[in-house]
């Protein structure tokens, strides 16, 4: 049985981050992704250039589109167009972007193995295992980063308590020049979620996020959404739903020998419900934490403490955000979108933080009365809900988010 320091199950960004930081750094690794690569993965591709810094190579060759211009409607009204001035985010397909990053982990030294679905994992007192058919191997720590449906979470109970909410994604094979530089947001549902179009070299992804609980709805929400885009009779070449888990302080993500990372850990934010920056930045934590296991502490309990003191803050506050927009868009949506309309600071301070120039948390502090606000708003929305907020003081429950 193949023997290695750390395995890592998903071959997303997260879990080739890790591989690829921890094989630079002499770690024996194994790679697992269930898929064949290059493989579809729904998203909608939109990578914000705070997430390129992330990364020690370019994207250049993965690049489909550099957009500069958010145009924003509620459900096709009151629209108008926010200009950046320069890029804020590139567009890509994950096939294409995954793929580069396992590239680079394999030529790191990771040792990479597609078409691997995980049965069974765990931990034991000599170390971990990871079992796929006939196939098994055994290491010293494991990292899950397998999606928001992870296996490794599930097999060894961490995890547990994320929010969730639901996508539907759809790539449309159809001229896309008209929208080029140029990301639609379409909001106004109820009681919370967006709809996008991001254009792509040739075609688009357009796409639906809902609260979990109104994952019935959004085939034909999606529906009524081409039909506003004047795009009801597009060919689509694929289409599929998917989950996002959204982490809170204090959910579990690490025990001696495993930690999550990327979605399988919650790794996104709750307003625009973006997770590829801090899947990459909590992979980098994870293989931190891994190599210090490996040198002197035995452990990847650490791990959970970097994420709450590094990414913890950006999820809480991009929480308070999403609150504060959606609750005043739902009580007056006309007036919210005219007063957005001519407030630049707001897109201003949004720019900047997809840019990395700023973070969620520091605008959160440029508005001190934003989080009481929030909280004003979450508690009103939940006054009648059965989940109440939690014991840690933390906003209240995806089901009463403003």
């Amino acid at each position: 049985m193949p023997e290695f320091d750390v395995i890592v199950v998903g071959a997303g960004p997260a879990g080739s981050t890790a591989a690829r930081e921890l094989a630079a750094a002499g770690a024996r690794v194994l790679l697992l992704d269930r898929a064949a690569f290059p493989r579809y993965k729904p998203c909608g591709g939109g990578i914000p250039l705070r997430t390129a810094r992330l990364l020690p190579f370019p994207l250049d060759s993965v690049v489909e589109d550099r957009v500069s211009l958010l145009d924003v409607s509620y459900r096709g009204r009151w629209r108008f167009l926010r200009d950046s001035g320069e890029p804020f985010a590139y567009m890509v397909m994950r096939d294409r972007f995954d793929a580069l990053l396992v590239e680079h982990a394999r030529a790191a030294g990771a040792e990479f193995r597609p078409g691997t679905r995980v049965e069974e994992a765990g931990e034991d007192s000599r170390g971990v295992f990871v079992r796929s058919g006939s196939f098994r191997a055994r290491g010293r720590f494991l990292i899950g980063a397998d999606g928001a449906n992870s296996r490794v979470a599930r097999a060894v109970g961490l995890g547990r308590g994320c929010d969730e909410c639901a996508a539907w994604e759809l790539e449309l094979s159809i001229p896309a020049d008209r929208w080029r530089a140029r990301a639609i947001i379409e909001l106004g549902y109820s009681p919370w979620g967006y709809g996008w179009l991001f254009p792509k070299a040739s075609g688009a992804s357009v796409g639906l996020l809902l609260p979990a609980g109104a994952s019935k709805s959004l085939r034909a929400e999606g529906e009524r959404l081409l039909g506003r885009l004047g795009l009801e009779h597009a060919e689509v070449a694929i289409a599929q739903g998917h989950k996002i888990r959204l982490r809170r302080q204090g959910v579990p993500i690490a025990s001696e020998r495993v930690a999550l990372a990327g979605d399988a850990a919650g790794m996104a934010d709750a307003f625009v419900e973006e997770g590829i920056a801090y899947a990459i930045e909590s992979g980098r934590l994870a293989a931190k934490a891994a190599l210090r296991a490996l040198g002197t502490s035995g452990t990847m309990r650490p791990y959970e403490s970097d994420v709450d003191r590094e990414i913890q803050p950006e999820l809480d506050a991009a929480r308070t955000i999403a609150y504060m927009f959606y609750g005043v868009l739902r009580r007056a949506p006309g007036p919210w979108l005219t007063a957005a309309r001519y407030a630049p600071f707001l897109w201003h301070a949004f720019f900047t933080v997809m840019r990395g120039e700023s973070t969620y948390a520091r605008e959160v502090e440029r508005v001190p009365l934003l989080p009481s606000i929030a909280r004003r708003l979450m508690e009103r929305r939940c006054r009648n809900c059965p989940r109440r907020r939690s014991s840690s003081g933390s906003l209240g429950c995806t089901a009463g988010r403003a």
